[in-house]
């Protein structure tokens, strides 16, 4: 058999229910808006549905456009899938199967069947990194977009009246910061980490209600994010792991306006300046490339088609967060 056809196999046995309601004994459902998809999420346990429910928008959609099972070792034994040399990540795209394994410390198995709509997430530790936690199964979003002009892209993204703006860069340039400043001041808010954008019509749609903030900030937005919210620290990297379901209908898309590439260069107060084309294709691609696996070709022509739908800046984003919203709307005014 090959592959493809073994993890269908797997795949439909997850889903059999005689299979579901026997091995999942208290198993959990929800709905969720992710991107330009409607989600019908389960859970086998509460501790599953506590590590990964918060990141969602949930929310019921008009359809179910996957059906995505969240699952572990002591639920079923998906070993079969592993690679031999499970030390290294694989990718399979094969018979309208799309498959990642995911190694390191705490891997995770993503299996999504295309053809039949569903998904599964198989944690055989029981456990996932804080960076699967607040974007949950993104790799099999990105399957779902393939062939279509949407693009999950590393990017944070906010809205006001003026319209949205896509904020783009690595990590540590100030994308959250950003984006956390401008929900507080009343945004809309779309993410601050991975959005989905249609590269044709350039309409944004969040994929998530999470963010990572850093300790240091915690103070700047204690009163927008509340007292007290779980501490990760992976890698000697602390993060308050946020939910912003609380924005309730300010979780949401809108139309692109502008493009800023967020960066500290020493300015009191946010400024801007005019960037390229190609600074918004190296802000946005190599991150986006790097987190979901296959097509980089399709994932490549869509981010340079992002990158041209709208000016494009680099935004040195001063020292004081809450100086940002202002600057932002100004400058989307002004376009």
């Amino acid at each position: 058999m090959k592959a493809s056809g073994l993890i269908r196999q797997e795949i439909a046995k997850v889903f059999a229910k005689a299979d579901f309601d026997k091995t999942m004994s208290e198993p959990i459902e929800a709905q969720a808006r992710c991107g330009p998809f409607g989600l019908r999420l389960g859970f086998a346990s509460q501790d599953l549905a506590r590590m990964f429910l918060p990141a969602y928008i949930q929310r019921p959609p008009d359809t179910i456009d996957l059906d995505l099972r969240f699952i572990t070792a002591a639920d079923h034994d998906l070993s079969a899938l592993v690679p031999e040399a499970s030390e290294k990540p694989r990718l399979l795209i094969e018979d309208g199967i799309y498959s990642v394994w995911q190694p390191a410390v705490i891997p995770v198995l993503y299996a999504v069947d295309l053809i039949a709509r569903r998904g599964i997430a198989w944690l055989p530790k029981g456990e996932a990194p804080p960076w699967i936690r607040s974007r949950p199964a993104i790799s099999l979003i990105h399957a779902m977009m393939h062939e279509t002009p949407w693009c999950a892209v590393h990017a944070a993204a906010v809205g006001s009246t003026a319209g949205f703006t896509l904020l783009a860069g690595e990590g540590h340039s100030g994308k959250t910061t950003a984006a956390l400043a401008c929900a507080k001041a009343g945004w809309r808010y779309a993410g601050d980490d991975f959005v989905a954008v249609n590269s044709e019509t350039g309409q944004i749609e969040p994929l998530f209600c999470s963010a990572r903030l850093r300790p240091s900030l915690v103070d700047t937005f204690k009163s927008f994010i509340g007292e007290t919210t779980p501490v990760s620290d992976f890698n000697g990297e602390p993060r308050h792991e946020l939910s912003l379901a609380d924005l309730g209908e300010r979780i949401g898309g809108g139309q692109l306006r502008a493009l800023f590439i967020p960066r500290r260069r020493g300015a009191a107060l946010p400024e801007f300046t005019p960037a390229r084309q190609s600074d918004a294709f190296r802000a946005l691609l190599p991150t986006t490339a790097y987190e979901l696996p296959g097509w980089p070709n399709e994932i490549a022509d869509k981010v340079a088609r992002i990158g041209g739908l709208t000016p494009v800046f680099f935004a040195d984003t001063g020292t004081n967060p809450m100086d940002i919203p202002s600057a932002f709307a100004l400058q989307l005014e002004r376009l």
